[in-house]
């Protein structure tokens, strides 16, 4: 039987907070570089500080954060009341749930820019239903059951994943019978979103599409199979590393590194020679979370990459696999780095190993 390695599961989008100690100080210098900039000009930064701070259980900064909620936008309004949710909060799902029940009605001819706001008013709605799954609103599922059957397809699909999340999956099976679709987006949608459901029963017809022509519906039934633990789908995960495409190769190391087989490691450490940089840096990552952490020079040298993304990137490994080594590394970051929102991350990054 091949080992498996239990593995702490860390989702993208999505970070738990961390609960530090009140009467901590060794990270007072990170914490306080982050706070300053819930008051800086670019709104990005300010939100981006207020979720940093809220990943690190800062209690202390939720007054400035509930503040934020007058930010113009219920994009920035919806990131907002997730951060103060997490601190404890609880007008921060309220404020969730008001933007999930706020549907947007068009006037009998609606004019392009009418419809435009009504398109992104949808997006948003749909990312509030998937906080209530993400959170953990019980009490709001009622809200939930109502926006299923909502007009705007997406809301209605994220408020399935979010009741499913919350324990009532009577509506999945749509997700199911959605990836034999002859459209690859909604293949390629279905599939995630099985994937954030965790529906094992979803293995076998996700097995179908890792044969899928269309790119996004093969790696997000990849994903969708890692996130299972489906070994089943293992061997064909793999075949995936020696793509021609980078985005294919990047995604079968992070599939690999979900799906907790040390097996992996040995291709991954091939992998982590990649020439493609996001690939290496996903390689080192998923070898980190099936035990081996030899590919971490790869994620160091990442922090002085001219592409902020794969910059940023390595920061979001660094919060995994980061310790008291790699300190001056990330302070050079915070005290140097032109670009505020790696300021903040490298922050946080020093903040999670100084409370480790």
């Amino acid at each position: 039987m091949k080992k498996i390695l239990v593995v702490l599961l860390v989702a993208g989008c999505v970070c738990s907070v961390v609960s530090l100690p009140a009467h901590a100080k060794k990270d007072a210098a990170e914490l306080s570089t982050i706070r300053a900039l819930l008051k800086d000009s670019d709104r990005e930064v300010r939100l981006a500080a207020a979720e940093a701070l809220s990943q690190l259980g800062d209690k202390d900064s939720l007054p400035a954060i509930k503040e934020m909620l007058s930010e113009p936008g219920d994009s920035a309004r919806l990131r907002v009341a997730i951060a103060i949710q997490r601190l404890g909060d609880q007008q921060g799902i309220a404020e969730i749930r008001k933007i999930l029940a706020s549907v947007p009605h068009l006037s009998e001819n609606p004019k392009p820019l009418e419809r435009a706001k009504a398109v992104a008013k949808g997006t948003i709605r749909a990312e509030a239903a998937r906080a209530m799954g993400m959170l953990k609103d019980t009490t709001g599922m009622s809200l939930l059951r109502q926006t299923v059957q909502d007009e705007d397809g997406r809301v209605a699909d994220a408020s399935v994943i979010a009741l499913a999340k919350l324990g009532e999956s009577s509506g999945t099976k749509q997700f199911i019978s959605a990836l034999e679709s002859t459209k690859q987006a909604v293949r390629a949608k279905a599939a995630d979103a099985l994937g954030e459901i965790g529906d094992l029963s979803a293995a076998p017809a996700l097995r179908k599409r890792l044969k899928d022509w269309d790119r996004d519906a093969k790696l997000s039934a990849a994903l969708a199979l890692a996130k299972l633990r489906d070994l089943e789908s293992l061997p064909a995960i793999r075949e995936l590393l020696w793509d021609k495409e980078d985005i294919v190769r990047e995604k079968a190391a992070i599939a690999l590194g979900l799906m907790g087989s040390v097996d992996s490691i040995a291709p991954l450490k091939d992998a982590v020679k990649d020439a493609n940089g996001y690939v290496r840096i996903a390689a080192a990552e998923a070898m980190y979370k099936l035990g081996d952490s030899t590919g971490k020079e790869v994620v160091i040298e990442a922090l002085n990459a001219s592409d902020q993304d794969a910059k940023l990137r390595a920061l979001g490994v660094l919060e995994l696999m980061g310790d008291k080594k790699d300190v001056p590394e990330l302070k050079k970051l915070v005290e140097n780095d032109t670009d505020k929102t790696v300021v903040i991350k490298a922050a946080k990054v020093i903040a999670l190993i100084k409370n480790r």
